[in-house]
This record gives C-alpha cells, sequence and structure tokens, in this order.
C-alpha cells in the first residue's frame, strides 16, 4: 500500500469515527446523560477529530462528497 492510499484511508478512518461519535453523542443526550464522564470523554475526541478534519479542509484534501 502506497502512502496516498494509506493517508487516505486514515482520513476515511477519522471521518468514521468523527461522525460515529456525533452518533454515540446524541444517544447519551436523549438518555440524559450529557453531564456524565464519558459523554465529555466522548466530546473531548469529537472535538480532536473535529479540528484534524478542520485541517484537512483547510489543504482542500476532503473531498466535497465526503
Amino acid at each position: 500500500m502506497d502512502r496516498l492510499q494509506r493517508f487516505e484511508r486514515a482520513l476515511n478512518d477519522i471521518i468514521g469515527e468523527y461522525n460515529k461519535l456525533g452518533e454515540e453523542l446524541e444517544n447519551l443526550r436523549q438518555q440524559g446523560k450529557s453531564k456524565t464522564t464519558k459523554f465529555r470523554e466522548l466530546l473531548g475526541k469529537k472535538i480532536v477529530y473535529s479540528m484534524i478534519i478542520t485541517i484537512f479542509n483547510r489543504y482542500d484534501l476532503i473531498d466535497k462528497d465526503l
């Protein structure tokens, strides 16, 4: 696997994890667990992934259809 393929795979994993975290956070919100340690931990992870995605967007490295 060449470098570009590894990059694209990592980027897809990051975007997938970001979306998964959003779903998990929404489930916890619906259960009234938005003040739990788990919720805050997941929110912190989502913020980190958001920052990474923002950097990739800044350099036009993410397809608009993702």
